[in-house]
């Protein structure tokens, strides 16, 4: 693990970089977020967009070389369990996680149970500022995925939750991490609806920013692609 910390991070690709400082996306209101399935144009999108309401949508891909469904699910219960996890996931940026007293059971559990919805408490820096969070992680069906949707496009896993700030005292984003397969592992397709669950029109204003979209997608990019780095050898030592 202390290895791990130490390692260099993966860069943003140029054509990351610049498809978020020039690219168009789709804004698919969060009501149609299944359209998002059915188009690889939409699926391959990146940027960020803002919605007449003052709401944005932050879209990001990240290649998963190697990278199984099982793995994925195995990560993201395993990691909330020590907050040195989830610094080695993105040194510098994540600081600390812990999970809800009523989720107790779920986390101690000796074997990897099956899923149930949760909470995560992380603590991460999201462009320039460090806020303790609150993401209410539940099954893709509750957040309006379809299953049927999902089987047909080579979508084994969608993981999808609420997202809050100051621990959930202002709950403002929905947020979805699409796992599609490929020949070679996953595909991530990322979605944010910033400010979706945010429904005062002057708290949007003073919150949401391009600044604050443009963190989220960088954070997202370099997260993710970190996280491919070290997931299958953190499954094969762990996991198994």
């Amino acid at each position: 693990m202390k290895e791990l910390m130490k390692r260099k991070l993966p860069l943003m690709p140029d054509e990351i970089r610049k498809a978020i400082d020039e690219g168009e996306i789709t804004l698919t209101e969060f009501e149609d977020k299944n359209e998002i399935l059915l188009s690889q144009e939409i699926c391959s999108q990146v940027g960020f967009g803002k919605f007449t309401d003052g709401s944005y949508l932050v879209s990001m891909t990240c290649p998963m070389p190697g990278v199984t469904p099982e793995m994925m699910k195995w990560w993201f219960w395993w990691h909330a369990k020590k907050s040195q996890r989830y610094r080695v996931w993105y040194p510098k940026e994540h600081f600390a996680v812990s999970y809800l007293p009523k989720d107790r059971a779920y986390f101690a559990a000796e074997k990897q149970p099956e899923f149930k919805n949760n909470t995560h408490l992380p603590i991460e820096r999201i462009g320039k500022i460090v806020m303790p969070l609150r993401i209410d992680f539940c099954k893709a069906e509750e957040f309006g995925f379809s299953e049927k949707i999902m089987e047909k496009n080579d979508i084994p896993l969608i993981v999808c939750g609420h997202v809050g700030a100051m621990g959930g005292l202002v709950m403002h984003t929905e947020m979805a991490h699409i796992f599609k397969r490929t020949d070679e592992g996953l595909m991530l397709i990322s979605r944010f609806w910033l400010g979706k669950r945010l429904e005062n029109p002057l708290l949007r204003k003073i919150i949401l920013t391009d600044e604050t979209a443009r963190g989220m997608a960088e954070h997202c990019c370099v997260e993710y692609r970190s996280l491919a780095e070290i997931l299958p050898c953190l499954y094969e030592k762990y996991g198994r």
